[in-house]
Parts: structure tokens; C-alpha cells; sequence
């Protein structure tokens, strides 16, 4: 019987028939004690993680994102930066470093200079007179068709952005010519990084 038809016999006559009301009354207070027993060991059992894992994801975007925004400290021992008053977001960008001594392109070694401080002959596929270093142009299209990879599964879209770490006492020659190789590896967006006064 259910506890409609047992309430409906037990109220008609609970003062004619006491014993039909006491087991009414005995019935309904086991299945109460039976449901309130049941509900804490399902929750325990059943723990569902999705909400944690959303939280944890949005925190992760959150913090790549402000680490991507956040200003960047360069800390090179044969490196001295040019100053400047400029206030510019630092965005992500590859990272190339023009040292005293040569060229480095996400912290490796892609060409040294010679003695005098300038590129060596071998670097200029066109001659002394070139503008493309030819190892610099090597590195920067391989980083490009790899960031052109990620963008075609689904990756962030490539756009060519470079930041430039340069020492205040090179050469401008070889600042064109980074820059006119940096262009013709498809990395046309330059960042020149500076220091504060």
C-alpha cells in the first residue's frame, strides 16, 4: 500500500481502529528514516569534478593571459639597451636578441660576428653589399612555418610579430640588415625593445 491509501483508511477511522493508524504512523516513519539514510551516501558517491576542472581551466587562460601582457625583464650580459620614454604594451612576439656578439634567435646562437664586430661574408648570400644574412633568414622562415602549423590546427593566427632585443652599440648597418631579413622571413611587425631612463 502506499501512503495515500494507508493515510485515507488511517484518517477515516484512526479513532475507531487505533492499530490501522499506529502502523500508518510506523510505516511513514520507516520510509522517512529510509530516505533520509539514502541521500548523504549518493551525494558521497557520486562526486562530480566538471565545475572544478572549468574553474581551473578559466584560472589558466586568466594567468597566460596576464603573463603574455606583462612587462618582460632582459638580463644579458653583453647586452645593454638603448633608453626610451615610450610606454607600449609588451605583446608576445618571437624573441631576437642583436648582442655584441652576434645574432640569437629564441636564446640560440644563429650567427656570430667576426673580430671587427660586423657579419661575416659567408652570412651574405648577395655579397658584402647584401642585406640578407642568410642563417638569420633560415631560422626566422623555419619559426614561421612552424607557427604557420600550429595556426592551421586550430592555433593562434600568425601574424609576424618580432621583438627585437638590440645593444645600443650596433651598428646601424646591421640593424637594416636584421630588419630587412626579418621582413623577407615574414616577420614584417618589429617590437624594439628599450629601457627606462
Amino acid at each position: 500500500m502506499n501512503d495515500h491509501a494507508l493515510k485515507n483508511r488511517a484518517g477515516t477511522g484512526a479513532s475507531e481502529n487505533p492499530q490501522s493508524y499506529a502502523m500508518y504512523a510506523a510505516t511513514r516513519k520507516r520510509r522517512k528514516d529510509t530516505r533520509h539514510r539514502k541521500a548523504p551516501n549518493t551525494e558521497i558517491s557520486e562526486l562530480n569534478i566538471t565545475p572544478m576542472l572549468d574553474l581551473m581551466t578559466i584560472l589558466l587562460v586568466f594567468l597566460l593571459m596576464n603573463f603574455a601582457q606583462s612587462t618582460s625583464n632582459v638580463n644579458v650580459a653583453n647586452l645593454t639597451l638603448p633608453y626610451s620614454a615610450s610606454k607600449l604594451p609588451v605583446e608576445e612576439a618571437l624573441t631576437m636578441m642583436v648582442t655584441r656578439d652576434g645574432i640569437l634567435v629564441d636564446q640560440r646562437l644563429v650567427t656570430r660576428f667576426d673580430e671587427k664586430g660586423g657579419l661575416a661574408v659567408a652570412d651574405l648570400p648577395d655579397g658584402p653589399n647584401g642585406y640578407l644574412i642568410r642563417p638569420l633568414y633560415d631560422a626566422l622562415q623555419a619559426r614561421a612555418d612552424h607557427f604557420k602549423r600550429i595556426e592551421e590546427f586550430g592555433g593562434t593566427q600568425f601574424i609576424g610579430r618580432i621583438a627585437i632585443i638590440a645593444d645600443k652599440g650596433i651598428p646601424y648597418a646591421i640593424m637594416f640588415r636584421v630588419l630587412y631579413t626579418a621582413g623577407r622571413a615574414e616577420f614584417g611587425r618589429f617590437k624594439l625593445f628599450v629601457q627606462k631612463p
